[in-house]
């Protein structure tokens, strides 16, 4: 089927998600939620047309996002769902594609074989819905009382896409009116309520389709962004990274030193910083020697990798204060040197700043509260610095190693099997395919 268009419903306050950005603006993994959903659209059908319907009072923030989708265009949607959806249908009629594919900015995790199956299921039935079987028990209530419990297995969770004959859908809307369209969440309601004996296929969704609504879907999108990212192609061949140069900070011991390895084996050039070699990461004009050491002797610095830190296993009450200052000084503020010094280096070739955090990072461990608290900052760190410098064009990522047969873990943690550990070389490779990753604000693990 290749007579259809999209329509990208994008003009939602957001209200119940507490920001004060419409949902479909914030950002996770690096993009805005309207762009991951664009993203699945053009990369499916890039030649496809897509109308995105945007909030007045946001359409030049819109628009700029969309350049960059040739096929897109955005027009100003309604005051609710509906009225955004007429509004599409309208500034396609003089010219109606003979299908149309509605789908939620606010539903980032749209995949292809859903997509796929839509435009299948098209080809058969005049409208087509997607929708995941309920998990949980519906109950009818009026004033606050049950009035009726429907079969489990008959109740169904809508999602979208949603796609349709367009002469079908506009003439529902036409018929309805847009004193009626008000009272509708969605528009297979819309077909059904002007024709009750419409036949709509329903498409199988997935879980993961999640709408955006309150703000702990934000939590949950981002751990989803996570485990996406994480999924690296393990038998990935050819790294090549000739003609290009990199910084690493921590490169004489552990991870950093395998990933040295790994990189020259690439053909990267590589400058190694770490105290060893005189650069305390805790000292801010030391970084930035390193750094502007490595540009001038390479003519520039495409990659700066900081695999520093340290972790000291003992409980709170055991430590000293100083302790807990060298932990986040080294693990936390270093961090935030390196990336400062980094910035113009990175501006410059559009680069990559990589960071390190670990398994604790998504709960505290007992015994070594404080690098288990520096790792998780590093994350927030990581995602901030890749929106703020997200116009400028350098990715921000972080990988998250599982227990890995390091100096540093075996000197805290005793008798450990190392044929439970990962190897740092495991973990190199794939922190050097993280390298050509175009996406930024991403939490790698391995």
């Amino acid at each position: 089927m290749s007579d259809f268009a999209f329509i990208m419903l994008a003009g939602g306050n957001g209200s119940r998600v507490g920001w004060d950005i419409p949902k479909q603006f914030i950002r996770i993994a690096g993009k805005t939620l309207l762009e991951h959903s664009l993203d699945c659209l053009a990369s499916a059908f890039p030649q496809a047309r897509i109308i995105v319907v945007a909030p007045r009072d946001l359409e030049d923030i819109t628009r700029a996002l969309v350049e960059a989708y040739p096929m897109a265009e955005t027009i100003i949607g309604g005051s609710t769902r509906q009225g955004s959806t007429l509004a599409a249908l309208k500034h396609l009629a003089p010219q109606p594609p003979t299908n149309v594919i509605i789908h939620e900015a606010a539903r980032p995790f749209l995949n292809k074989s859903i997509l796929y199956d839509v435009i299948e299921s098209l080809e058969h039935f005049e409208a087509v819905d997607v929708a995941i079987p309920a998990s949980d028990t519906i109950i009818v209530e009026s004033d606050g009382i049950i009035q009726s419990i429907p079969q489990r297995d008959k109740i169904w969770r809508g999602q979208t896409p949603q796609a349709f004959r367009f002469n079908r859908l506009y003439s529902a809307y036409m018929q309805l009116g847009p004193e009626r369209l008000t009272g509708f969440t969605d528009d297979c309601g819309v077909v059904l309520a002007a024709d009750p004996f419409a036949r709509i296929k329903i498409v199988r969704g997935a879980a993961e389709n999640i709408k955006i609504t309150e703000e702990s879907d934000l939590v949950i999108a981002d751990e989803f962004f996570r485990l996406r990212t994480s999924k690296l192609d393990t038998n990935m061949k050819g790294i090549d990274l000739k003609d290009r140069a990199a910084v690493i900070f921590g490169g004489t011991a552990g991870i950093g030193k395998a990933i040295t390895q790994v990189l020259n084996d690439a053909g990267c050039a590589v400058h190694v910083a770490s105290r060893s070699t005189h650069c305390d990461i805790r000292n801010f004009a030391e970084v930035e020697h390193a750094i502007g050491q490595a540009n001038k002797d390479f003519g520039a610095i495409n990659f700066v990798i900081n695999t520093a830190g340290t972790l000291l296993k003992k409980s709170v009450s055991e430590q000293e204060p100083d302790d807990f200052a060298e932990q986040v000084a080294i693990n936390l503020v270093g961090a935030l040197n390196i990336a400062k010094a980094s910035y113009p280096y990175l501006l410059k070739t559009k680069g990559m700043l990589l960071n390190f955090s670990s398994s604790s990072y998504t709960r505290g461990r007992g015994g070594y509260v404080p690098y288990s608290a520096s790792k998780a900052a590093i994350v927030n760190m990581t995602q901030g610095l890749a929106e703020e410098w997200q116009d400028d064009g350098i990715r921000v990522n972080c990988v998250v190693p599982g227990r890995t047969d390091t100096e540093m873990r075996r000197s805290n943690f005793y008798n450990e099997d190392p044929a439970t550990l990962l190897s740092p070389y495991e973990v190199a490779l794939q922190s050097a395919k993280v390298l050509g990753l175009s996406t930024s604000g991403t939490i790698i693990r391995v």
